[in-house]
């Protein structure tokens, strides 16, 4: 059998697809095995050819990419890359629509005459073929698995604290498959959340502001990018700008700074919550979501050692286990908590509860 890393390009331009296929080709450890013209075309041959990776069109006939997704993920549950060729025009809608759908990845297509080194695909299409998707993005919730909520769990009650919370300020890593789990755990805090928020979310920088603008649609918080010198305020959600570290110089105050990438990221989880650490010490709620990689285990350790309490996505609500798993093994995380559950498990940790309890 096959080593290599097998595609299905969808593309409704042929030129289109050529190119993708060149690219894609270029690295001797991938094969396309298959192309479809439209979203139709598409989901039969994911479930004729089960391939590792699907790079997906958004405007097509007879069945768009989005709803194409949708089923695929429904049925066939694929790692998926949205190419789209407008992004300033369709980006907002796009977003939502495309990580909502199943995608995982979203990416700018180049001018058609910009070559073929260009679209910058191999990297992206391998890292994505090692990841087991899940199917609609979340997990079946095991029983005795973990502590969590259930399902049917009473809406968030208004905190109403009559003395100050433990928690001063909440720090969230999150990288694939994390934007649908940070939206959910964004729109499950209340208006009168005691504590600033944070967010380090590793998406491409070409849907950065359209993705603060959906998270924004459904909270009860003001959520926006950050930059410099924000105060730390409650009911503030502040999302670290593409391109960019985030960090927390001292208490009350971010710091939105230039610098090389750490783990292969900026911004760096990591940097943010090493800072959030030194800054607010046991007051900080570390949080490290569904990713590759480990971005975020370092300074979840870093809140750890200071007595704040930190939070992994569970294993079954994860569409990749990289940062949470390794933040487990690692030793540093006091929770684990299922992805649907992220912002009650926050709420009942600024009541001074356990969070693990419904």
């Amino acid at each position: 059998m096959s080593r290599k890393c097998q595609v299905l390009v969808v593309d409704d331009s042929p030129l289109c697809r050529q190119l993708i296929v060149d690219a894609i080709t270029t690295d001797p450890d991938i094969e396309v095995v298959g192309q479809a013209a439209n979203g139709q075309e598409a989901i039969a041959k994911v479930a004729e050819l089960k391939p590792h990776v699907v790079t997906m069109d958004v405007d097509m006939p007879v069945l768009d990419g989005l709803a194409a997704c949708e089923q695929i993920m429904s049925e066939n549950p694929t790692p998926i890359l949205v190419l789209t060729a407008d992004p300033r025009n369709q980006a907002p809608e796009l977003t939502h629509r495309a990580l909502a759908a199943g995608a995982l990845a979203l990416q700018v297509k180049p001018a058609l005459d910009a070559g073929v080194e260009a679209w910058n695909l191999a990297r992206e299409v391998k890292l994505l073929s090692t990841v087991k998707v899940i199917r609609h993005l979340r997990g079946v919730k095991k029983p005795g698995a973990i502590p969590t909520t259930s399902p049917s769990s009473p809406a968030i009650e208004p905190i109403g604290l009559g003395a100050a919370s433990p928690v001063g300020l909440v720090v969230i890593a999150s990288s694939t498959g994390g934007p649908q789990v940070v939206h959910k755990l964004v729109s499950d805090l209340p208006a009168d959340f005691p504590a600033p928020v944070l967010v380090v979310q590793h998406i491409n920088a070409a849907f950065a502001d359209s993705l603060v603008g959906w998270l924004g649609t459904s909270a009860k918080l003001k959520v926006r990018s950050a930059k410099d010198g924000d105060l730390l305020t409650p009911g503030a959600v502040l999302i670290a700008p593409a391109g960019s570290h985030l960090t927390v110089p001292s208490r009350g105050r971010v710091a939105v700074v230039a610098g090389p990438p750490r783990d292969g990221h900026v911004p760096s989880a990591s940097m943010l919550l090493e800072s959030a650490a030194k800054a607010y010490g046991k007051r900080v709620v570390g949080v490290i979501l569904t990713g590759m990689g480990t971005d975020g285990v370092d300074g979840l350790a870093a809140i750890h050692a200071a007595g704040g309490k930190t939070i992994a996505q569970s294993q079954e609500s994860s569409v990749v286990f990289g940062m949470p798993g390794a933040a487990i093994a690692k030793g540093v995380v006091t929770h684990v908590v299922h992805g649907d559950d992220v912002g009650k498990a926050l709420v009942r940790l600024s009541r001074g509860q356990d969070p693990s309890r419904p």
